[in-house]
């Protein structure tokens, strides 16, 4: 059973189109699955839907753009990248980009890398 839906997860997701809106939330329901322990919250000044382990803090977030979906991680630029999948060149922050086309990364990266920023 997946968790129900944060307080404006709606309006985050109405300026996109259905495509977009979908893939967020198939991507919010993968992490939720694979990690229930995570708490959520809408940030609108970031457009995004983030996540909070009860020990690690704001581990991840979704951010649903124009024609992709990504998916940061808060600390992402010392995260291992088994797969070379991480973009981004910030301190930080680094990102997994999905399409509706479902090319790489899979959901099966998403759990694996969610997994390296948790533990």
């Amino acid at each position: 059973m997946i968790a129900t839906e944060p307080s404006g997860l709606d309006q985050l997701l109405a300026e996109h189109c259905a495509d977009i809106a979908a893939l967020a939330r198939h991507l919010r329901d993968v992490i939720v699955e694979a990690r229930p322990e995570l708490t959520e919250r809408v940030y609108s000044g970031w457009h995004g839907l983030g996540f909070h382990h009860p020990e690690q803090g704001y581990v991840a977030a979704i951010f649903p753009g124009t024609d992709s979906v990504s998916v940061g991680f808060e600390h992402g630029a010392d995260l291992p990248d088994p797969h070379g999948l991480l973009q981004g060149t910030g301190k930080r922050l680094r990102y997994l980009h999905f399409t509706v086309d479902g090319s790489a990364p899979t959901h099966e990266h998403l759990v694996e890398y969610l997994d390296l920023a948790v533990t």
